[in-house]
Parts: structure tokens; C-alpha cells; sequence
């Protein structure tokens, strides 16, 4: 027979068998503590079924007796592993000593249903939102799938990609799986308790609406000093989860709703629950009385003398059979002091000194708006004679400029901070600092004369504010004290069926970004991801000066990173949209000054573009230019438009594409940017078909909608051959309102959800639905102000892409608006 681990039998020397979560609720048990029955199947019992299998896969040929050999960069090939051993697995049968040895247990829980938790006894690695918990029915045809399920989930795609950042071999994890019973509940939640507040959630049902973003649970904050409530807050509890049995079991469930499975589908891992739409005087009520209240705190209260740091555990209030009264049970429980006093005592001083610190902090000497969470303390450098090779004096400081332009991104990749005096929430500043996670302040007027080189600040990118400090303060250079980084837990969230997409440009951000629940890249800015190998220099430049083929290679090579990573999946690489002037007559009169002083302003130009130049770098002004002391460049010669004005730029992206395409890449597709006519996509579309001879059929050509003309002329936009469009919330917002968003000045005006932007959005959406391509919106605007997301799920739209920081809530909100939707419809049919 195979030994299983009851938790009522699980002594000390089983911690490195059953792992951290089975060993504390043992010993909880242990201690009388109620908790929910279960055992521990334990990692030998999967290492003996995989030894059993014929493994005839040449990948897989000495598995799992030697390490998977693969190569981590190669997508297909670690899909195709992962592909594999799950079909090994689920093709096998399990040993029938092993299925009655299930039996015989499962039947000893005398459970309706069962709930499997796979996690790690070893190495310690935190699984959640990595392997998925499995719900079935306590039967055998069901069970002996389950089981195979959750052992599968250590060789998904996602999981293999885990190990291999945390560097453990598949050989050294110890897998287990706690099964447990489970019953309709009443109510289920959670307690994290700290030494100075505890705080319950509680929702209705089981607590697994929490865990997948569906309900806003009630919350209680408590006082462990008297076990006061010092604050309680109402959720938003529209939904509830139980077994599909509850109905006919459980009889306050009775005024409970069902929803249908085919309106609101139940995900593969959580078979055999049933969702319900609750009455609406019942989500007006708490879904924890006061009489279970106290009793959770009187369990707390106990525990606090077993771990009497910091805990947290999950609980659920369920009718017992055998009492009268209702149960409560704990389900789950972590210590969340496991670290070494050694570290603990560190981190608790570190973050003491800290507090101290910022309580003796003098009124700010600069304010401005926060765009990019996070703090920091530095020395500062202002910039005024930007100097690319003086990046190592640049490097870990904080920068104080005027104004932030792409042409600064090798240097804000090492930089502590910035802080500009120019821009908005949705300046370009704003939007490179945060992808790339560093505090940032923009709108800080007259930073860069009050701010010296060498001031020591702090810089708060959360409330805007910059603080002049001591150097002896012993700040770390980075630091978050008010915003504690939470571990991204979406991957367990209801599935959505909005597409979720993710803006990203950089090569670094492609680790950030695959572990997350999105369907691709919804916007890669060429000209971000080029802006170091382009050395500061125009596309025309390397074109003129014969080195085409080298910057192609160069961007190849760049771009299929991107490919690779998230292939299958798509990528939709926006083409160079950067200003054109007039290269030729620059490059002509310049050509001997960029010879000598490339790094310097020139102190005389008689040309008509003598006053732009002199206040901005040479090759800023060639290249990346997004400010002009005379106009907004928003107007001038970029997008479509350049490529008409010089076909070289596009016949260059054209020539990276189908390179692209040739490596086996065929996961990327384009959009073009700014695009103010048929005309000009008439032209762009024309010529790739001209010099992409072999381009596939399943190529996407879409055009960002951000130039109010297309809103106007979309249905002809279709009938010339676009496949998409990306609504670029930024720029039509301000070209709808007149409003140039990089004006910290006039920041209050410019405002995506104005009504006359809400409806061009709107528009724009139908008019997709109606010519039967997609619609997709890559803006600042759904992160920005996440309450829109309702309006545009209801009116159709088929993704959103938003940065990498904004992924999580952007999740949530999607998912949320789309169950609104469901019950509405729901209700509508009670009705």
C-alpha cells in the first residue's frame, strides 16, 4: 500500500516530507485547534509513477532520471516539453495499488467533494498562482484524473519557465499534494494577523470568489490589544461559489440564484462547483455575524500564543451534520515569520531607521505629480549639456532635467530617479519610468534650478514630493516603505474573455511580463526598443551612412526576443514613429559640426531651425525631438506621413519584418502609427506588398486610431486592407481637446474621460464591430482611470493593453465588468 500523511498523524520528523503547509496545520490539529481533515500525498508517490512510463520522446529519454535539457530562450522547444510530459502522464494509467490506496483514504474523509492543493515541500518557493488548486467530486473516476492534473501542473510551461529562474533542477522539487474535504460553506475568508492589527475578509460561500478577484470581500480591522473592531467595511459580494449540490443541502442557500454554467463558465480546476447570484438585501449584509466573529477571534487569540509575530490562514463557516451549531474551520494557514531572526531583525531595523528618517524630513523643496511609484534617495545631477558618454556619472543618481525624451533611456535604465520639469501622467517620462520600475516626478517646475548637482534627495514617487536630506543618512538606494510589493496572484483569477495585452518595449521587461495573465505584447514602440542601438542617431542616419544591413541585423535581433518569448502568442510591433524635419538639409549643413562637437549645443546656426537646435542636442533634434520651443511635435512630420516623405524608413521596417518572419518568427504583426489618411495607409499597405514579396497570408496590418480623421473614415480604412486598429487614448485625447498632454501647465485639461472622448472611443469601437476587425485600446486611459473598463467591455472592445505595472488591477477590473454584464443579463431573465 502507498503511505499517505494524515495531518491528525503527522509528527516533526515529517516536515521535510509533507512541506510547511501540512506541517502547521498539523500541528495546529495537534494542538486542538479546528482544522480541515485531510493528508499529504507525498513526492516519492510521483517520481514512482513517472519511473513507470515508457518515455519515448528523444527530449525526454532519460526522464526523469537525469535533468530536461533544454534551451530556456527557445519557446517551442520548452512548450514542447512541457507538451509532452503532461500527455506521458495523462496517458498512463496509475498503479491500481495506488488507486485503491486513494479509495480507501478518500473514503475515510467520508467528503462529497475534495479540494487538491499541490504545492512544494522543498526547496521553499512560493506556488501560488503557479500551481493551481483542483476541485472534483469524491469519486474514483474523478479523483484519478485530479491527481494527474495537479501533478501536471509541475511540468506546465509557466511552471518550468519558474524553476528555471529560481534555478532549482525538476530533479530537487519535492512535490506534494494536500487533499482535503470540502463542503458547502456559509461563509469563508481570511485573517492576516500582525502584532499591532489583524484584518478579516469574508465573503459568502466559498472563498474561492476572493481568490479570483470576483467579489470585493467585507473587511474588519481589528485591535489585537482588546479585540476591538476599530473599522468594518461593507464589500461588494454580487456573486458566491459552492458546491453544485448546496442547493439541495444547505437551506439558506434557497434565495440564492444560479447562474448559468454557459453565462458564466466554471474554470476546468474548480469542476463540480456551482456560481450564484445573490439577492440584493443579502449583499448588503455582512457575510460574517457577530456571533462567528467572535468566535474567529477567539481561535486568533490562541494561535497569537503558537506564532505570536505574524500569521495569516483561511477560514470557512460551514453546518455541520453532526451540530447544531455551525463550524468553523481552518483550511489553511502560513507563518509569515519564517525568516531568520538574523534577517527579520535587519529588515525590522532597516525599515525603523527609515521611518525615523522621513518623521524628521523638512517640508519638500520641489513638488510635482508622482507618474512612477516607488521611492528613493540619491545624489542628483542635473542635466543641462545632455553628454552621452558621461553615462557613468549619470549612473545610480537621480536626474533633474528639463524634460525627458527617449533619447534619455540609457541613461534612466542605471538612474535612481527622475525628476523633470516638463510633462504629464502621460508623457513620455512618465511612461518609460514606469516600465522601466524606477521612482519618477514629472511637472516639478523650476527643479533644475533650485536642485544642484551633488544634493543629496529623496524622491517620492507615490505623493510627487522631493525632499532635500543629509548624506550620512543611511538610506538603501531603493526603497518602498509605505507600498509593500505584493506577489502577482491573477494566474488563479477567473478566466476573462477580453483579450489582455501588455505594452512593453524593452528587452529586460520580457521576464516581468511572461509570467503574467496576458495574451501577447499589445504595443511594442520601435523606436523605444531601438533607442540604445540606435546610439542617438536617426534610422536615415544609419541609411545614409551604408550600415542598413547592420541595423537591420541589430533590430532583428532585438525584436525576435520579443517573438520568441511569448510565441505563440501575438506581438504587435508599432513601426518608427519619430520626427523627420527636414534630415537632408540638416544632415548637409551639419555633417562637419556633428564631426567635432556631435556632443555639444552649437552656439550659432543660421538656419531656419538655428533656435530649436540651439536648445536642444544635435541629435535629439535629428531623432527623437518630442519638445520644440515653437510648436508641438505631435504636428509635425512623423507617422504614415514620414514614410511617405521618405520610403526608405519604411522600406527599412519592411526589410526587419521579413527577416523576422524568415527565423520561423511568425507571432508579430504590425501597426502603424499615426496615421492622418487613406492616402498615406494606401501608400504603406501598396509598397509592402510590392517589397514583400512572400508575405503570409496570416500577416496582420493594423493602423493606430489616434488621428480624429479615423474616426470618421474607418469603414474605408477596412475596405483598403486594415486588419485592426489600436485606439492610442493619449494623442487622441489630446488632438480631440486641443490639450497637449506634455504641458504640465494645462495638465487638469486634458482628460481621456471627457465626454467627447468617451464617445469617439465608443464610436470607434462600434464602427470595428461593424467592418469585423478588432478593436483594441493601448492608452494610458484604462490604468489611468480603471472605472472607464465597464464602458468599454460593454461596448465591445476586444483587448486592452495596458503597461506592465497596471496588468494586475487592469485583470481584476476586466473580469469584474464582465461578470457585471453576465448579471445583468441573469437578472434580466429571473425578471
Amino acid at each position: 500500500m502507498y503511505k499517505f500523511y494524515w495531518l491528525d498523524q503527522i509528527k516533526s520528523s515529517d516536515w521535510n516530507i509533507v512541506g510547511e503547509k501540512a506541517f502547521y496545520l498539523a500541528d495546529l490539529m495537534d494542538k486542538g485547534y479546528p482544522i480541515s481533515p485531510g493528508f499529504v500525498i507525498p513526492a516519492n508517490t510521483l517520481w514512482q509513477f513517472l519511473e513507470r512510463i515508457n518515455w519515448s520522446d528523444p527530449l525526454l529519454a532519460n526522464f526523469p532520471d537525469s535533468s530536461l535539457n533544454f534551451n530556456i530562450d527557445d519557446y517551442q522547444q520548452w512548450q514542447h516539453i512541457s507538451q509532452s510530459i503532461n500527455y506521458y502522464i495523462f496517458s498512463a494509467d496509475l498503479p491500481l495499488e495506488l488507486v485503491s490506496s486513494l479509495e480507501s483514504a478518500i473514503n475515510n474523509l467520508n467528503a462529497e467533494s475534495l479540494i487538491f492543493q499541490p504545492y512544494l515541500a522543498s526547496p521553499k518557493l512560493e506556488t501560488f498562482g503557479i500551481l493551481d488548486v483542483k476541485i472534483c467530486q469524491a469519486k474514483s473516476e474523478k479523483f484519478t484524473q485530479v491527481i494527474k492534473q495537479a501533478w501536471s501542473e509541475i511540468f506546465k510551461a509557466k511552471s518550468l519557465l519558474y524553476w528555471h529562474i529560481h534555478q532549482v533542477d525538476i530533479q530537487k522539487l519535492q512535490p506534494v499534494i494536500l487533499v482535503q474535504s470540502l463542503q458547502s460553506a456559509i461563509a469563508s475568508g481570511t485573517m492576516q494577523a500582525f502584532a499591532n492589527s489583524w484584518e478579516i475578509q469574508a465573503t459568502y460561500g466559498l472563498g474561492i470568489s476572493i481568490e479570483l478577484g470576483q467579489v470585493i470581500p467585507d473587511s474588519f480591522l481589528i485591535s489585537p490589544k482588546n479585540y476591538t473592531i476599530q473599522e468594518k467595511k461593507l464589500g461588494n459580494k454580487i456573486i458566491a461559489y459552492n458546491l453544485d449540490t448546496a442547493m439541495t443541502k444547505v437551506s439558506y442557500i434557497n434565495t440564492w440564484q444560479e447562474i448559468d454554467n454557459t453565462q458564466m463558465p466554471i474554470p476546468d480546476n474548480l469542476l463540480g462547483l456551482q456560481a450564484f447570484l445573490l439577492p440584493e438585501n443579502v449583499q448588503k449584509e455582512f457575510a460574517l455575524r457577530d456571533k462567528y466573529l467572535q468566535l474567529l477571534l477567539e481561535i486568533t487569540k490562541k494561535i497569537t500564543n503558537e506564532f505570536p509575530t505574524s500569521f495569516y490562514f483561511k477560514w470557512t463557516l460551514f453546518k455541520s451534520d453532526n451540530h447544531e451549531e455551525n463550524q468553523l474551520l481552518i483550511t489553511d494557514f502560513k507563518d509569515m515569520q519564517t525568516k531568520s531572526k538574523k534577517s527579520e531583525n535587519s529588515t525590522a531595523l532597516t525599515r525603523e531607521k527609515q521611518k525615523k528618517s522621513l518623521e524628521k524630513l523638512d517640508s519638500p523643496i520641489v513638488t510635482g505629480i508622482g507618474v512612477s511609484e516607488g521611492k528613493v534617495t540619491a545624489q542628483a545631477v542635473v542635466i543641462k549639456d545632455f553628454n552621452p558618454q558621461l553615462k557613468e556619472v549619470y549612473k545610480e543618481k537621480i536626474l533633474v532635467v528639463s524634460a525627458v525624451i527617449p533619447s534619455y533611456l540609457p541613461l534612466l535604465k542605471n538612474a535612481a530617479g527622475i525628476i523633470s520639469e516638463q510633462g504629464g501622467i502621460t508623457s513620455h517620462a512618465a511612461i518609460l519610468s514606469r516600465e522601466i520600475g524606477i521612482p519618477a516626478i514629472v511637472g516639478a517646475t523650476n527643479s533644475t534650478k533650485i536642485i544642484k548637482t551633488g544634493n543629496y534627495l529623496l524622491v517620492n514617487g507615490n505623493n510627487g514630493e522631493v525632499h532635500l536630506v543629509k548624506k550620512h543618512k543611511n538610506y538603501p538606494k531603493k526603497l518602498d516603505i509605505e507600498v509593500e510589493k505584493k506577489s502577482f496572484h491573477s494566474k488563479t483569477l477567473f478566466p476573462i474573455g477580453s483579450k489582455l495585452f501588455v505594452n512593453i518595449s524593452q528587452i529586460n521587461s520580457i521576464k516581468k511580463a511572461q509570467n503574467l495573465p496576458i495574451d501577447g505584447v499589445g504595443l511594442l514602440r520601435s523606436e523605444l526598443m531601438a533607442i540604445e542601438l540606435l546610439e542617438n542617431r536617426h534610422p536615415l542616419w544609419w541609411i545614409k551612412q551604408g550600415r542598413e544591413s547592420e541595423l537591420i541585423d541589430l533590430m532583428v535581433e532585438n525584436l525576435t526576443q520579443f517573438a520568441a518569448a511569448f510565441a505563440p502568442k501575438s506581438v504587435f510591433y508599432r513601426s518608427f514613429d519619430l520626427v523627420l524635419f527636414n534630415y537632408s538639409y540638416q544632415e548637409k549643413n551639419m555633417t562637419k559640426k556633428l564631426e567635432h562637437s556631435s556632443l555639444n549645443y552649437p552656439n550659432n546656426q543660421d538656419n531656419q531651425y538655428s533656435q530649436n537646435i540651439h536648445d536642444q542636442n544635435i541629435f535629439q533634434e535629428l531623432s527623437f525631438s518630442y519638445k520644440s520651443n515653437y510648436y508641438n511635435p505631435i504636428l509635425g512630420q512623423h507617422g504614415t506621413l514620414s514614410y511617405m516623405l521618405e520610403p526608405r524608413l519604411l522600406d527599412l521596417e519592411i526589410n526587419i519584418l521579413s527577416a523576422v518572419y524568415k527565423l520561423g518568427y511568425s507571432n508579430i504583426h504590425l501597426i502603424l502609427p499615426y496615421v492622418r489618411s487613406l492616402e498615406e495607409f494606401q501608400f504603406c499597405r501598396s509598397r509592402i506588398e510590392t517589397k514583400w514579396k512572400d508575405k503570409p497570408n496570416h500577416f496582420q496590418i493594423w493602423i493606430m486610431a489616434e488621428v480624429p480623421s479615423v474616426l470618421f473614415l474607418l469603414p474605408e480604412y477596412v475596405k483598403e486592407g486594415v486588419q485592426g486598429i489600436a485606439i492610442g487614448t493619449n494623442d487622441l485625447t489630446q488632438l480631440l481637446l486641443g490639450v497637449d498632454r506634455e504641458k504640465e501647465e494645462i495638465k487638469s485639461y486634458f482628460n481621456t474621460r471627457n465626454p467627447a472622448v468617451m464617445m469617439a472611443i465608443k464610436d470607434l469601437i462600434f464602427k470595428a464591430k461593424s467592418a469585423g476587425i478588432p478593436c483594441s485600446i493601448c492608452g494610458d486611459a484604462p490604468a489611468l482611470y480603471p472605472e472607464i473598463i465597464d464602458d468599454l467591455i460593454r461596448w465591445g472592445i476586444t483587448s486592452i493593453s495596458v503597461n506592465l505595472n497596471a496588468v494586475e488591477k487592469t485583470y481584476k477590473a476586466i473580469a469584474r465588468a464582465e461578470q457585471r454584464l453576465i448579471l445583468e443579463a441573469a437578472r434580466l431573465n429571473i425578471k
